[in-house]
């Protein structure tokens, strides 16, 4: 009796020290979500949901989907102004940073659709929102780009590129940072 509990006990150790290894190996590979994958699969959800915020006057409805990768087609951020409806997919880069304020997640991507007026018919967008607060997110910008440069340029340094200065109104966001 005592030998087989000796067994088991080795074998429970054995398994759990080989989970932990598991664990260990796995955990740098879905820490690296900056969009910038070197051949690695790393497609995970970094956010997801909606938020509105008032910008001057009018209130800005976004639905988006934030992904580690960025591969043109599994970030996806939708915008309804008071003048304008556009969309993006987040081809250009994705990711998320933290400084002392907190973890933000942001997207930059190419147009994909756009109707209506004003000045916000430009052919690159980023999108950063900001974890905290009662609704999940406090924060969150939209940007735009006049070229590919500009969004490549904001890519390289977002935290500085893609402010987060608008407090949202309402949010539903399920982060996974």
């Amino acid at each position: 009796m005592t030998k087989r509990l000796v067994q088991r006990r080795t074998a429970l150790l054995a398994a759990a020290g080989a989970v932990a290894l598991l664990a260990v190996v796995a955990v740098p590979v879905a820490a690296g979500g900056n969009g910038h994958g070197h051949g690695k699969s790393n497609n995970r959800l970094l956010a997801a949901g909606t938020a509105t915020e008032r910008v001057g006057a009018g209130q800005w409805h976004i639905q988006f989907q934030i992904h580690a990768r960025n591969n043109g087609k599994s970030s996806k951020v939708s915008v309804q102004t008071p003048t304008s409806t556009f969309s993006y997919v987040g081809s250009v880069c994705s990711g998320s940073y933290t400084t002392a304020a907190g973890t933000t997640v942001y997207v930059v991507g190419r147009q994909t659709s756009f109707a209506g007026t004003g000045p916000s018919n430009t052919p690159y967008y980023g999108y950063s929102i900001h974890k905290g607060g009662p609704m999940g997110a406090d924060f969150s910008w939209v940007s735009s780009f006049a070229s590919l440069a500009a969004a490549q340029a904001a890519c390289a340094n977002p935290a500085v590129s893609l402010p987060t200065p608008f407090a949202l109104d309402a949010a539903a966001v399920r982060f996974k940072v």
